[in-house]
């Protein structure tokens, strides 16, 4: 399996490197064309004003006038060939550069493709295989109670780690697609976030997952898809995070915000990688952890579908601040 895709890789890379030779050879021939062509017209030029200077007759008493007719087009002559060679360069340099840009934007978005089909093979097999086998071990063997339930919870974790991949990935598509529709209503961010944290806590009790979330925050917006962001960035944080490290879920309110923030105390977020992070399939540097790339670009969608604003900052002395401002719900 390893040398099947090794060598997939190469033959990608080797593609990938004939398509650069095959560029760069293709626009090196025009560009010498160009100038071929306007050495060439000049060298004519010139000969053609020699020629029509040695037909000049030099008793000719308009002799200046006419030799100075004959120099003044050629150098008209020649300005116009530079000028027509500037410009075709500049047309070509342009179409250089938008083909180069789209051939790289291309390359790019392949290549996360791929890493995100990667990605979601494995994020699928992972709770199906962990969920067969729990109910395997419970069919075939006789467990106590306390195992059983263990079991259980575990499956059911599982299972809700299946349900919110799905979700994102639909979600994803509707959004991009223009197909589903917010409904805007009178909601409370701060018991959104506590029903979130409560879940999480459930889920992973193994975890120090803490909440200040004030009273009551009313904003307008739709309560599957903010539900969804704040799922988001806690597993974002609990999945960065250590096991003994804290995940803080807060909510702050001003006159005319309300800001929810989620803290970790994780490694953090490279500075070249905080612009990249809610890019589509983006991973970050570290491929090693679980994910598909989604969760973070969803969340930016939900949080630009209702007029907010996410931000990151660096949590001293480590780990990352994911903050969101919402506008506060007038009465």
């Amino acid at each position: 399996m390893k040398y099947s895709k090794s060598l997939t890789n190469n033959l990608k890379i080797k593609r990938v490197r004939t398509i650069y030779i095959l560029y760069w050879f293709l626009l090196t021939y025009i560009i010498a064309a160009l100038v071929f062509w306007f050495i060439a017209l000049n060298r004519q030029n010139i000969e053609i004003s020699r020629y029509r200077l040695d037909m000049i007759d030099v008793d000719d008493e308009n002799h200046d006038l006419k030799e100075r007719n004959i120099l003044d087009s050629r150098s008209r002559k020649t300005a116009q060939y530079l000028g027509e060679g500037i410009a075709f360069f500049l047309l070509i340099a342009t179409g250089a550069i938008f083909v180069f840009r789209a051939i790289n934007r291309q390359l790019y978005q392949s290549q996360q493709q791929q890493n995100f089909m990667m990605a979601i093979t494995h994020e699928l097999k992972t709770p199906i295989a962990v969920t067969k086998l729990n109910l395997e071990t419970l069919q075939k063997r006789t467990l106590n109670l306390e195992q059983q339930q263990k079991l259980i919870s575990t499956t059911i974790q599982e299972a809700n780690r299946l349900n919110a991949l799905c979700n994102n990935m639909l979600l994803t598509s509707q959004i991009e697609a223009g197909g589903y529709k917010i409904v805007k209503e009178k909601i409370d961010l701060a018991e959104i976030a506590n029903t979130c944290a409560h879940d999480f806590i459930v889920r992973f009790p193994q975890r120090k997952i803490e909440t200040d979330l004030g009273d009551e925050a009313f904003i307008a917006g739709d309560s599957m898809l903010l539900q969804l962001a704040v799922n988001n960035l806690l597993d974002n944080a609990i999945k960065y995070s250590g096991k003994e490290d804290i995940v803080l879920l807060r909510i702050e309110k001003s006159q005319n915000f309300v800001r929810l923030m989620i803290i970790d105390q994780g490694p953090g977020i490279l500075p070249f990688e905080k612009r990249k992070i809610f890019e589509k399939y983006y991973r970050g540097a570290s491929r090693q952890t679980k994910g598909t790339g989604l969760g973070l670009y969803l969340t930016n969608k939900i949080v630009e579908q209702h007029k907010g604003h996410i931000s990151i900052t660096d949590n001293l002395p480590h780990g990352s601040i994911f903050e969101i401002n919402f506008t506060v719900l007038k009465n």
